[in-house]
């Protein structure tokens, strides 16, 4: 059995710093930690889709933009994730909104977005976890796996969190997929309930200790939700040296 990989020290994901629209099938947080970076960056959107980054990344944040999918629509280039048709240290930055899981082989794959990363640039995304099995999806990856497939593709791992509004309940209630509809209608309720309830400490022991009904860390409720959530974002850095 493999040894399970260290955790990079919690942060607290730096949400809010993006103030432009936010489209569907985009991620807030990472357009946050694009926006911390100075313009112009050249930025590659892994797996673009119908490429709902661009506007944001082009006119909002001012960098240059160019978005790769096998088929999406909104492509700049199309081609295989597993061999990217670009340059070497062509990029400052990668983000990525739920593509890993596609992926046949996740390792090779961000093998090749280190490849075409410039040392110091930074790769941050999102990839499914207790997510239902959709569009042919291949690997989803618990935090461990993140890590692993992060760190054997070269790269570092800054920070790993959940996202906290799509948690396995969320997933469940909202995508396609064998669930009734009053199975969706009980499960958006946990959802809620278990926001509500999650964030203090309930267990029978805690009476014991004196924290009975204390709110929770930020760090301690980020860790219990990594075990619950639908995605896991993550913020990586290729290394100087590489």
């Amino acid at each position: 059995m493999a040894r399970a990989p260290a955790w990079p020290p919690w942060t607290p994901a730096p949400d809010g710093l993006y103030r432009g629209p936010i489209l569907p099938r985009t991620n807030p947080r990472h357009l946050s930690i694009l926006a911390q970076r100075p313009a112009p960056l050249t930025v590659l959107d892994w797996g673009c889709g119908t490429a709902e980054y661009r506007s944001a990344v082009r006119d909002v944040l001012r960098h240059r933009y160019v978005g790769f999918d096998m088929t999406g629509t909104g492509a700049d280039v199309r081609g295989d994730a597993h061999r990217l048709p670009f340059r070497p240290e062509s990029f400052d930055h990668v983000i990525t909104n739920s593509v890993l899981q596609y992926m046949g082989d996740p390792v090779a794959a961000v093998r090749e977005v280190a490849r075409v990363l410039r040392p110091g640039g930074l790769f941050s995304g999102s990839t499914a976890f207790l997510e239902p099995h959709a569009q042919r999806s291949h690997f989803h990856l618990t935090a461990d796996g993140v890590l692993h497939v992060l760190r054997t593709a070269g790269f570092r791992v800054e920070a790993i969190w959940p996202q906290e509004d799509w948690l396995v309940y969320d997933s469940l209630a909202e995508m396609p997929g064998p669930v009734s509809g009053p199975t969706r209608w009980v499960l958006r309720r946990v959802a809620a309930f278990e926001r509500l309830v999650g964030a203090r400490r309930l267990h029978p022991r805690e009476i014991e200790t004196g924290r009975w009904l204390r709110r929770k860390t930020p760090r301690d409720r980020h860790v219990e939700l990594l075990s619950l959530a639908g995605q896991i974002d993550f913020l990586a850095i290729k290394p100087a040296s590489s």
